[in-house]
């Protein structure tokens, strides 16, 4: 057998297998207790934007429980795609399978528990506070990271997200803000850029910012819509304020010891050096489209209008 016939058969192992767990599990999910969830955000916007921090940050709380990635398993699946086929009982099966794969699974885009996301295992400080945690019998709240993709199945779909939230209350929706030139380069380097509708993997750094703005405008049209229901934050925000602001949107307890820990991991350096030329276009593209809003566009362009202080990291 040549290398490309084991490759193919490895593919095809992993399918199987992927089908076989993600039937294990739906089985397994009738038994999952959801009584004690209160909200279930989903996070938005790009790749290589502090989601997983934020999503590791917020697994430490004790009552928080969070799904990473696992797009593949849910989107175009009637039974658990409660955003393309709302009902009740899909929000409800949705619920209950993404607190049972959560407990499972393994890096990459398959997803599963966030321990083994790149955030927490590429940080040993991170990795062992996760790993110390004691399991979560009872959430409080349920975040699913997965943003870009669901940012795109929501626009493919047609989603009438202001419908869905008058229907359930529970559901709320979260985008960081990253350094976008920074987010870029990261998005071009890890090969997420092909991600971005209408991009390839051999966009530059021009055509992915515009990409990045209009992600985060995108966002912003539907948080002035519905202002209690969406949640952001920048990069250069303190994180004891972010964390507090985050526990009151997500309606989690703002304890001292989770803020503690969290203000320990919430630190973000940059290493990048952009081109003048890049900064320039980010600069016309944020006054082009959100220079209306200036609550959202004075943090955005301070990002190459002031110099922020490097946190240490």
């Amino acid at each position: 057998m040549n290398l490309s016939a084991r490759k193919i058969g490895g593919k095809v192992r992993s399918l199987i297998w992927d089908r076989i767990e993600k039937e294990r599990d739906l089985r397994a999910c009738d038994n999952v207790c959801t009584e004690t969830l209160r909200t279930v955000c989903l996070t938005l916007g790009p790749y290589r934007n502090l989601t997983t921090l934020t999503a590791s940050v917020l697994y430490l709380h004790p009552r928080c429980q969070v799904l990473n990635h696992a797009g593949g398993r849910v989107f175009g699946d009637p039974r658990i795609d409660f955003l393309a086929n709302y009902s009740e009982e899909t929000f409800e099966r949705f619920v209950r399978y993404a607190l049972r794969a959560s407990q499972t699974g393994r890096r990459g885009k398959h997803g599963g528990s966030i321990r083994h996301s790149h955030a927490v295992e590429d940080r040993p400080q991170m990795r062992e506070a996760i790993g110390a945690m004691a399991p979560k019998d009872q959430p409080i709240c349920l975040v699913w990271k997965e943003s870009l993709r669901t940012s795109n199945h929501i626009r493919r779909n047609g989603v009438d997200l202001g419908e869905m939230l008058t229907r359930n209350p529970a559901l709320r929706f979260l985008m960081p803000v990253r350094n976008p030139l920074d987010c870029a380069v990261s998005n071009m380097r890890k090969g997420h850029v092909r991600l971005f509708d209408g991009l390839d993997g051999e966009a530059d750094i021009l055509a992915t910012l515009k990409a990045i703005v209009d992600e985060f405008a995108w966002f912003r049209q539907l948080q002035h819509q519905h202002p209690d229901r969406f949640f952001h934050y920048f990069e250069h925000d303190p994180p004891q304020q972010v964390m507090t602001r985050l526990a009151e949107f997500l309606q989690l307890d703002a304890c001292e010891e989770w803020l503690q820990a969290g203000h320990q991991a919430f630190q973000v350096s940059s290493n990048y050096r952009h081109s003048p030329k890049a900064t320039d276009h980010f600069r016309e593209l944020v006054l082009a489209k959100l220079g209306n809003d200036e609550e959202f566009s004075r943090p955005l362009l301070s990002f190459v209008d002031v110099e922020q202080p490097v946190a240490p990291g």
